[in-house]
Order: C-alpha cells, then sequence, then structure tokens
C-alpha cells in the first residue's frame, strides 16, 4: 500500500520477506523534493529513476539512475530530489547489522568487477559477502537462463532498461513479467529469466543472504 507523500511522490513497502524488505520511494521536485530516512538494518539504496543529493552527518554526495550505495543501520539520511522526479529502492537486510562504517559507498555497473559469460551473459558483482550478493546482469537478446535455484536465500530482481522485456518462467507455475516494480522469488524456487525483447536487457539482482552455496542448476529430461 502506498503512503502518499503528494500527488506524485509516495513511500511503501514494496515485499517484505524473511530477508529482505524493499522500500519503493519517489520523489517529485515540485511537492516533496526532501525525504530522511533512517534504517532498522543494513541496507542497499539503489536510484531506478532520476537523481537525488544524499546528506548525513558527515557526508554529502550525489546518486544517479543506476548507482547504488551501501548504508548502515541507524544511519540518518536526508534525501533531495534534483529530477524533475526520481525513484530509488531500498533493500533492507532483516535482521542484518553487519556494517559499522556509516561512510556511503557508492557503486554501480561501470565500476564494479565486470565479468563475461561464455552464453553471452555479462555480470558486474557488488558482493558483501556477510550481507548479500549484488549483480548487475545484462542478458542478451531472446535469451533463456536454465533453471536454477538458491537455497536459503531470496532474490530482488528490478529490470534497468526495459518495461516489459523480463519474464519470470516457473517450473510448476505459470509465467510473470517482472515490471518495473521488481519481483521477489522465494528461497528454494526454481525459476529462469528470459529476455524475450530483441535488444539485451540489464537488470539488478539483490541476493540475501550471501548465497552459499550459490545457482543450483535444476536438471530436466
Amino acid at each position: 500500500m502506498k503512503t502518499p507523500l503528494g500527488s506524485d511522490s509516495w513511500q511503501r513497502v514494496a515485499f517484505e520477506t524473511a530477508h529482505l524488505r524493499v522500500y519503493d520511494i519517489q520523489l517529485a521536485l515540485n511537492e516533496h523534493s526532501s525525504h530522511n530516512l533512517a534504517l532498522p538494518f543494513d541496507s542497499v539504496l539503489f536510484m531506478s529513476d532520476g537523481q537525488v543529493f544524499l546528506q548525513t552527518d558527515s557526508e554529502e554526495l550525489t546518486l544517479k539512475a543506476n548507482q547504488a550505495v551501501w548504508v548502515q543501520h541507524l544511519l540518518p539520511l536526508r534525501l533531495v530530489t534534483i529530477a524533475p522526479h526520481s525513484r530509488f529502492f531500498v533493500v533492507c537486510f532483516n535482521g542484518q547489522t553487519q556494517r559499522k562504517d556509516n561512510r556511503l559507498e557508492r557503486f554501480a555497473s561501470g565500476t564494479e568487477a565486470k565479468k563475461h559469460l561464455p552464453t553471452g551473459v555479462t555480470l558486474w558483482t557488488a558482493s558483501d559477502d556477510s550481507l548479500a550478493k549484488v549483480q548487475w546482469q545484462m542478458l542478451p537478446a531472446r535469451y533463456q537462463e536454465p533453471m536454477y535455484y538458491v537455497r536459503e536465500a531470496t532474490q530482488f530482481i528490478l529490470p534497468i532498461n526495459s518495461a516489459n522485456g523480463l519474464q519470470a518462467h516457473y517450473s510448476e507455475q505459470p509465467v510473470e513479467t517482472v515490471t518495473k516494480d521488481g519481483l521477489i522469488i522465494a528461497a528454494n524456487q526454481s525459476h529462469s529469466l528470459r529476455n524475450i525483447s530483441d535488444r539485451p536487457l540489464t537488470l539488478l539482482s539483490i541476493t540475501a543472504p550471501y548465497p552459499r552455496p550459490g545457482r543450483i542448476i535444476k536438471l530436466t529430461r
């Protein structure tokens, strides 16, 4: 349920699981340009659209679309949109208070470790082994992953450059379109992401807690 902050601004809890709580927040320059946060657990703040100015007691920075920061629990944040509309997602790792540095560590797909797979998939990884695995994934046109699952970890999937080009296929459930609001995939849920568009598609994937082991491929006959 959205909590209106104005006619074109809102805050809502988009998803909540045992491992993750995902906040979806939009600020509009002409009505609710400033917003204060203090998150109960360590988190990642990811900019989906627009640009915001972030301020803490000791630091200031700007965050553009497709950039993110690690945020320590209970750190007071002030966010001010400097674009007509700025939308961001805050992924809060329930129960996690590992981070002891209040510095905002900014990261993005262009600055993280890049890896090209033989399948044509490109990965940028910004993991924090104590909290989560954070990746940007670029899927080639018409590409479909093999069916897999992750043990004891929840995944949050957010398309970056496509409105309706990403689908989630399940072994025993209907196909689901992954919208710009994102999608939660439960632990041990067998699934496969498919890019149905004719061009590469980039998505954000956050898996928490950090998956040990990682993906487990589901063999099919």
